[in-house]
């Protein structure tokens, strides 16, 4: 099973409320990449990182055999963010952006299905364009997080207020929170997530909520409760459930199987407690929960 994820990858300063910090990688590449991994998925990203990536970071990536595009090493900075977390809120800074994945990068690859997430407008409308029309039979997911962001003058990311969602029609998946399904439909409830779906001709459709994951397929509503964690840091949880659903569903082309998938390894991560990328879980817990929401999914027929 070959996964590919388009998506740069990010150094993160992680500040929690007693003013302890700590680094890591991460973005999409290493969030999804790790998860598909404990899928036993041959995963390749298509990237950019700059000079200022160190040979430790990248025999990171070597280690977990992750396959990295030969152009991926760019002029710019590697994309950084300082994220801020006070209780339940969290700021995000963004300190340098690194450069543009082209169209020649994500051209002739060969893999089983896609993940494609920016988390800072790396990825031009015309290249996603051109991946929903040649991606035939391979699986897409988008999480159109990057698509969604800018900066203030403090250089704080913030949400546009509003964004026309014409450019992602026909894809096979999304993942959206709140803050994201409004920028694309004006509203953040299952009604708004529903004529979405509907408009942009989206095979599923996947929302995350306080304690309460969702999915639309067809004309069905589907939901499963994840219990609260006391956690200091839920960064990559979007991602932990984009790349887990993708995975599973590549294996058994079976949607509640792999929302059941999803959803577990988003609570087999919050429950390790740990920062970063050692959030990431083992496959026999992400299993174990999978087994157990399958048989607690809730459903309603629009």
């Amino acid at each position: 099973m070959k996964l590919t994820i388009v998506s740069n990858i990010v150094k993160d300063k992680i500040i929690f409320e007693n003013n302890q910090f700590t680094y890591s990688l991460g973005g999409p590449p290493c969030y999804c990449g790790l998860i598909a991994k404990q899928f036993v998925a041959n995963v390749r990203l298509v990237t950019k990182f700059g000079q200022d990536f160190t040979a430790n970071e990248l025999l990171f990536f070597k280690n977990f055999n992750f396959e990295i595009n030969n152009n991926s090493l760019s002029q710019s900075p590697t994309t950084k963010f300082i994220l801020k977390i006070n209780g339940l809120n969290r700021d995000l800074y963004l300190l340098d952006k690194c450069a543009t994945i082209l169209l020649s990068d994500v051209e002739d690859i060969n893999t089983d299905g896609w993940i494609i997430s920016p988390v800072f407008d790396e990825i031009p409308y015309f290249v996603l364009e051109y991946l929903i029309n040649n991606h035939n039979k391979d699986f897409l997911m988008l999480d159109p997080q990057g698509y969604t962001r800018t900066i203030d003058t403090n250089s704080k990311v913030i949400l546009y207020k509003s964004l026309d969602p014409q450019f992602f029609k026909n894809i096979d998946a999304i993942k959206l929170d709140p803050q994201e399904l409004y920028c694309f439909s004006g509203g953040n409830d299952l009604n708004s997530l529903r004529q979405l779906k509907v408009n942009n001709a989206i095979k599923y459709a996947l929302y995350s909520e306080n304690q309460r994951i969702h999915m639309l397929e067809g004309d069905k509503h589907y939901w499963l409760e994840i219990n609260k964690v006391n956690t200091s840091d839920s960064t990559g949880a979007g991602d932990i459930l984009s790349s887990a659903f993708t995975c599973a569903f590549m294996k058994e082309r079976d949607p509640l199987w792999a929302f059941s998938f999803g959803v577990g390894a988003v609570m087999a991560s919050l429950k390790t407690k740990k920062n970063g990328i050692e959030k990431i879980p083992q496959h026999k817990f992400i299993e174990e929960n999978a087994s157990y929401n399958y048989n607690l999914i809730k459903y309603e027929s629009f």
